[in-house]
């Protein structure tokens, strides 16, 4: 519950209510944007849209 309420600033009925999957999901999101993990694959927008479109 610490890390949805004060790292993520979530409120306490928000973090109870919230599928597991989708806190991971976001707990992951978070330590990669304070650079605590490194993404497993990184995407450059050429690789996901081809040339030519």
């Amino acid at each position: 519950m610490y890390y949805g309420t004060v790292q993520m600033g979530m409120g306490a009925e928000d973090f109870w209510l919230m599928p597991i999957g989708l806190f991971l999901d976001l707990w992951t999101c978070h330590k990669q944007f304070l650079g605590m993990e490194k993404p497993k694959q990184t995407f450059s927008i050429d690789d996901i849209i081809p040339p030519g479109i």
